[in-house]
């Protein structure tokens, strides 16, 4: 786990002296070493890598590395956490190792392998190799996207990094912003659903795809993964469910540093600790226990969970294992600024400052390895609300009332949701009046912006009268899932801790998009990963219905967050693209709808990448 960045061309400067304003931008993510190494070849290249020590602590795992069979190097940011099977494959070929981490895995892989090594690997990734014998340099991401990577290319070359500050830092500032990424975000809250950022000219590489960059530019892709479609796998049961989660964990429980869990007192959370627990003891498996996040704050009493994981570490036989971490709900201005200028791009919710805390907590503590419960709602239809409210449109425009009126009923779906999702079925100038009159975010768009994208209106649209089955889709692949993943790099990379996802392993992901919505779902929500584990934990946080989330409390607080005065000092250029003058005003208000929370994301990000 680390950070990278790559050089292509001349930029006016010395390659090298560019590639250290890069490397020096990302300092955070690996704070255990670093490495610069220039390719000797026609098209100058230079790599260079932070490191965040995981897997063999010693040189012998140090980056950029060089192949020493063919001269290739490589820059890798990520884990491969079946690099040991690998690893074995490949002395069964005849090859020796030197060290005892992934990095040298991926090298040898490419070298027996090629192109056909990442559809071997179980992990998440975000790499470059340089290849000697060609000149060009491979580029690829892991199947989700789990770990960044952007590009920028320019007249003479190329810049790539795993954060976007790296490229500006490589540039000397940032591109202009990108108004279609502006329209989207305040208009649905996307962002991560395209290859595009918030910023022209810069790129995200595309999850479950290799590059070929030739010296000249020229890019050849190619899908390694391809995601299964309905009747093209098995469905899950509760059994697979049970036995991939208990294996994705164990491989991600991998390393030569403790590990911890992120522990709140529901389902997903409860399942990856008491796992965690029973792997103990395995090689190269430290665990060491859980955190949990809570609140001093009396009135926020009810989002506090801290007392239900205690009691269930205590059941678990783990009671002094368990650490805990209680903070002010509402944040300092200091601290919601540097979540801000960590985060880079506009993000949906403010509740990520529960992780932002938490996982400056766990650095504290010593650990720099977590794992966490990303993807499960996404993957297990956790959103129970959300589903049964795409499945009753789907009945009502059957015509099927009475089914309807049942899936309302037995689901504790509310109308007014169901109309939110019945409105993007008008015609798209009775949408647009709609929104813009009844949703906060989108009516603060300034006039300007909002008549210029009516294209980017239809494509949203027609991404929200998919079905159910699609819809659930393109959550984990394309929208829900991807933000969420990018969220949580940033906030954990910031303090540089690993955030491991047993839940995000592609063996559990490919099943459960074939698996029919309900037959995840049920009426509560995940209920194959409740039967999975009844077993393993007690009832009340199997079948227990959570009202509240991870940073339920932060979620709810933007109109009492020192945001005011933040506000005053944004650039008038941001008029482009915000009422920023409106938002000023509804701000001093003081009552705020949650949906503000876009506009004001939108107005913070301006401020900390373009004063």
């Amino acid at each position: 786990m680390c950070g990278l960045i790559a050089v292509r061309g001349h930029h006016r400067e010395a390659p090298m002296i560019v590639a250290r304003r890069g490397l020096d931008a990302i300092a955070h993510r690996g704070p255990d070493g670093e490495g610069l190494h220039a390719c000797d070849r026609d098209a100058v290249t230079v790599f260079g890598h932070r490191r965040l020590s995981i897997l063999d602590l010693s040189q012998a795992a140090a980056q950029p590395m060089i192949c020493p069979e063919t001269g290739n190097v490589i820059v890798f940011n990520g884990e491969i956490y079946n690099f040991l099977e690998l690893r074995e494959q490949l002395e069964a070929k005849g090859h020796c190792f030197r060290g005892n981490g992934d990095t040298e895995v991926i090298l040898a892989g490419w070298r027996v392998w090629g192109r056909e090594l990442f559809a071997r690997c179980n992990g998440m990734w975000a790499l470059a190799i340089w290849e000697r014998a060609s000149g060009d340099m491979i580029v690829c991401r892991d199947r989700l996207g789990v770990k960044p990577l952007y590009i920028h290319r320019t007249g003479d070359g190329l810049m790539l990094a795993s954060e976007i500050r790296a490229i500006a830092a490589m540039r000397r500032g940032y591109p202009e912003p990108n108004p279609d990424a502006i329209f989207d975000f305040m208009t649905l809250g996307r962002s991560e659903h395209t290859s595009r950022t918030f910023f022209q000219e810069i790129d995200a590489v595309t999850p479950g795809q290799v590059w070929r960059i030739a010296q000249d530019g020229a890019t050849t892709a190619w899908s390694y993964h391809r995601w299964p479609g309905a009747g093209e796998a098995p469905s899950l049961e509760a059994k697979d469910v049970r036995e991939l989660v208990c294996d994705a964990t164990a491989l991600r429980l991998r390393s030569d540093v403790p590990t911890v869990t992120l522990l709140s007192g529901g389902l997903d959370s409860s399942v990856l600790t008491a796992t965690g627990l029973a792997c103990d003891g395995r090689p190269r498996v430290a665990f060491a226990g859980a955190f949990t996040y809570g609140y001093v704050d009396e009135e926020f009493a009810r989002f506090d969970e801290t007392a239900s994981a205690a009691e269930l570490m205590r059941e678990l036989g783990a009671a002094g294992r368990h650490r805990v971490r209680k903070v002010r709900a509402l944040p300092e201005t200091d601290e919601l600024d540097d979540l801000v200028r960590v985060q880079e791009e506009p993000f949906s919710t403010p509740s990520i400052l529960a992780s932002y805390r938490t996982y400056r907590a766990v650095r504290e503590a010593g650990y720099k390895v977590v794992i966490s419960g990303e993807g499960s709602d996404e993957a297990f239809a956790g959103y129970p609300s959300r589903y049964q409210a795409f499945a009753v449109r789907e009945a009502l425009r059957a015509g099927r009332l009475p089914t309807a009126l049942r899936l309302m009923a037995r689901s504790h779906v509310g109308s007014s949701l169901v109309a939110n999702r019945l409105a993007w079925d008008l015609p798209l100038p009775a949408l647009a009046k709609v929104l813009r009159r009844r949703r906060p975010s989108v009516s603060l768009i300034s006039d300007a912006l909002w008549a210029a994208s009516r294209g980017r209106l239809a494509a949203l649209q027609d991404d929200m009268r998919s079905g159910i089955r699609e819809r659930l889709r393109r959550d984990v692949l394309t929208t829900s899932l991807p933000q969420i993943l990018r969220m949580t790099d940033r906030n954990s990379m910031r303090f540089g801790v690993e955030v491991r996802s047993p839940f995000l392993d592609y063996r559990l992901v490919e099943r459960a998009l074939v698996t029919p919505v309900q037959q995840l779902m049920g009426t509560q929500g995940k209920v194959l990963l409740r039967q999975a584990f009844a077993d393993d934990l007690p009832d009340r946080v199997v079948w227990h219905n959570k009202t509240t989330g991870f940073g339920h409390a932060e979620q709810f607080l933007v109109s009492r967050m020192p945001i005011r005065d933040m506000l005053d000092d944004i650039p008038e250029s941001i008029g482009a693209y915000l009422d920023i003058a409106r938002l000023r005003r509804e701000v001093a208000s003081g009552d705020l709808h949650t949906t503000f929370w876009l506009a004001v994301s939108v107005a913070l990000w301006y401020r900390s990448v373009y004063v």
